[in-house]
């Protein structure tokens, strides 16, 4: 890791929250074990509660160093210092309803040359790297200096946490083939996966009360899982079985995962996927940037979107009774469009937080999105 002080900036050093919170009981599964005898079924087992009735979970000893987390976190931040205008430059293709590369406000208004203060987001996508996406002359200088740094990386978590989890998720189902979703997830095969740097950006607090506190409503993701790297300023809520947020600590040496919408699906909605939502700070940190490091992961484009078949478990509970059968094959590649474009529609189009355009309350809606029945907290 040598060099990796010439651009790190030491955002793990921020302290901590010392407020009194309402924090959520959380399991943190080990990876450590995973090649352990028994260790894997052993994961499945400490895992099958929370991913039927919580959603959300914590990983940990997955294989990389602090200082190898934190300069992901020294590289998004040298994304966004970027100028505007450098920025604008890679901005995604949102006609295409396509999240890779820069979004802000100021992609969605190309006109606009400042952020309103409200709306506080920044992210930098980056998919996988294969050849179905362009090579580092497309992403900005600090990508482009660190290319070889952030390929490792992102690999290094497919492999030590992605495959284990879905490994782990085979075994939850009792599935034979413990490989199944591993297989649908493979690297190298088109996929719609990303590693995202994320920045909410501190804002007064009259502009919080007027967005309600909150940097992002309540949502559900739509992949298969969400890995968000431990960043010590707290935000994070999931929406408990009680109907009450809870914040979501960060926990030194975590990864925070949550299940997601078509991971859900596959599994005939045996796994959760928890509504979950990004508050402004609380009181001592609410001065502080939020800087994030995410992995969004989907199965690959080719993949049908169809509960998974012969599962011991999901026979028990009834699951194959309930389902309705589809008339047309549905691929994720589409899936995953269809959602993308019903997403930039209800995001995009919000004018005040937790509101549409014509003022009616979104906390909780339902829509239809290919042929399937998805409620949304947008």
């Amino acid at each position: 890791m040598a060099g990796l002080k010439k651009l790190y900036e030491p955002y793990s050093t921020t302290p901590e929250t010392t407020e009194k919170l309402d924090w959520a009981e959380l399991v943190n599964l080990d990876l450590s074990t995973f090649d352990q005898p028994g260790g894997k079924k052993a994961l499945a087992k400490q895992l099958k509660y929370a991913v039927h009735n919580v959603g959300f979970f914590y990983v940990s000893n997955f294989g990389l160093t602090q200082e190898e987390v934190d300069y992901q976190f020294s590289i998004g931040k040298k994304i966004f210092d970027l100028p505007l205008s450098e920025k604008k430059k890679y901005g995604a293709d949102t006609k295409s309803f396509s999240y890779n590369g820069y979004t802000g406000p100021a992609v969605y208004e190309p006109d606009v040359d400042v952020y309103d203060p409200k709306h506080n987001i920044q992210s930098y996508n980056i998919p996988k790297f294969t050849s179905h996406f362009p090579g580092k002359v497309a992403h900005p200088p600090p990508v482009q200096q660190n290319w070889d740094t952030i390929e490792r990386f992102a690999k290094t978590v497919h492999h030590n946490v992605i495959e284990r989890l879905l490994v782990i998720f085979a075994l939850v189902l009792e599935l034979e083939d413990e490989q199944y979703f591993v297989k649908r997830h493979d690297y190298e095969t088109r996929g719609e996966d990303h590693l995202r740097y994320m920045l909410y950006t501190a804002r007064d607090e009259d502009v919080n009360r007027d967005a309600q506190e909150l940097y992002s409503t309540g949502h559900t993701d739509l992949g298969s899982i969400t890995l968000l790297f431990r960043q010590p300023v707290a935000g994070l809520q999931v929406l408990n079985n009680d109907g009450k947020y809870r914040w979501v600590k960060p926990v030194p040496g975590t990864i925070t995962v949550n299940i997601a919408d078509t991971l859900s699906l596959l599994s005939g909605r045996y796994f959760k996927s928890s509504i979950h939502r990004v508050s402004v700070p609380p009181p001592d940190q609410r001065h502080l940037d939020r800087l994030g490091v995410l992995f969004f992961i989907r199965p690959n484009n080719d993949v049908l979107v169809e509960v998974v078949k012969d599962s011991p478990l999901l026979k028990r509970e009834g699951v194959y009774e309930t389902l309705e059968e589809r008339k047309d094959p549905l691929t994720v590649g589409t899936w995953v469009r269809e959602r993308q474009k019903h997403i930039f529609k209800n995001v995009y189009d919000i004018t005040d937080a937790g509101k549409g355009k014509e003022g009616q309350e979104r906390d909780e809606l339902e829509a239809e999105v290919a042929g399937i029945r998805i409620k949304y907290w947008n």
